[in-house]
């Protein structure tokens, strides 16, 4: 595993982050502040979540310092899809340890039958077959997904390509090339030649989840606990990943969208082992959040030890207004639960949340 050189000035957080000034962070502090004054970050609401009472947070940090928060930094929440970010940890430990190739076939490792609900699904059937990891994976370059899984919403599948406001709209939730039968369980499966067409799919970042737990045989929050989590100062006690069948039995998981989840079908555990969330749904703090984001800008570097391939190491936003990203020219991160005003792209984010003409240099903290 290649190692990425750190800068002297960058440190890892212990026990808990510790605090310095915008100046001793290296930024302008008039131009922080006014910054800081022309936000309006405060916490979301999406599909009716109610996070009145500073229920939300969000951490900004440089160089291994906590900088500023917004709202409740320690406040716990499930993160809609920035579990995605942990995904693609999980799969390069897996190429680490030699257990997969990113275009290895799936089915060479799990192919559901006697499992999935029906057998169109299973991983040797119709497009499935060309299936690879790198597919449901997806790219950094656009955050799409290429396996040719049409589903993201199963409340909007069930409208129908007539059932949205705009050809756009459509197109963006139920593509062309899908195959609607207005049943999200049944059609959770690979609709065209994997690789041809780019579209976000949490339905195929589930058949993921799945297919990982089968590659592991494991519970991936232990594995990620015991690789990652534990090293970057993230007690197994103080964060959870939803299980798939704890999202798809809420019926209001969010209250005001019904049904969204209708398509994470079973198995919901395989080999005795619960399948975690592969779309996402983590729960954590901000403050947690950033430590993965710390990780992402260091390139997968922890105190001197490479922890991950810098290939697999990326960050994610969630639609509930939480998000991870992490940089590697000022060494700025950030970890977001449910809040508004943020405006960072999380998944392709290539530059600081801060503009560049606040930085003046790296970080300055007399060290005792």
């Amino acid at each position: 595993m290649a190692t990425h050189e750190i800068p002297d000035w960058v440190i890892y957080p212990g026990e808990d982050w510790v605090t310095i000034t915008p100046a001793e962070a290296g930024l302008d502090v008039e131009k922080f502040n006014r910054f800081l004054a022309e936000r309006d970050i405060k916490g979301a609401a999406f599909g009716g979540e109610n996070h009145e009472g500073n229920k939300w947070g969000v951490a900004l940090t440089r160089g291994g310092y906590l900088v500023h928060t917004w709202g409740d930094r320690n406040y716990r929440f499930q993160t809609a899809s920035l579990g995605k970010a942990f995904m693609w940890a999980l799969f390069g430990l897996a190429v680490e340890d030699g257990m997969a190739q990113p275009d290895d076939p799936i089915h060479r490792t799990w192919t559901g039958e006697g499992q999935l609900s029906h057998p169109h699904k299973c991983l040797d059937q119709g497009y499935h077959r060309n299936l690879t990891w790198r597919h449901l994976l997806g790219s950094k370059e656009d955050g799409k997904h290429y396996g040719g899984f049409p589903l993201e919403l199963g409340s909007d599948w069930r409208k129908g390509r007539t059932g949205f406001s705009s050809q756009e709209e459509a197109d963006r939730r139920i593509p062309e090339w899908a195959k609607w039968t207005g049943d999200p369980f049944y059609d959770n499966y690979a609709h065209i030649e994997p690789g041809t067409a780019g579209h976000y799919s949490s339905g195929g970042y589930w058949r993921l989840g799945q297919a990982m737990t089968a590659l592991w045989n494991r519970d991936l929050k232990q594995v990620l606990d015991e690789r990652l989590f534990s090293k970057l100062g993230i007690p197994a006690d103080r964060w959870d990943w939803l299980t798939g069948k704890a999202v798809q039995g809420q019926k209001y998981f969010y209250p005001d969208i019904p049904d969204s989840y209708t398509y994470l079908d079973p198995p919901y555990e395989i080999n005795g082992h619960v399948v975690r969330s592969g779309p996402g749904w983590v729960v954590m703090s901000a403050s947690d959040i950033a430590r993965f984001g710390h990780l992402v800008a260091t390139r997968g570097s922890w105190k001197g030890e490479p922890l991950l391939d810098p290939q697999w190491v990326r960050g994610h936003g969630g639609g509930n207004g939480c998000g991870v990203s992490g940089e590697s020219k000022y060494y700025t991160a950030m970890g977001q639960v449910t809040a508004q005003g943020v405006n960072h792209p999380h998944s392709l984010a290539r530059t600081s949340f801060l503009p560049e003409d606040l930085f003046t240099g790296p970080v300055k903290v007399a060290r005792g």
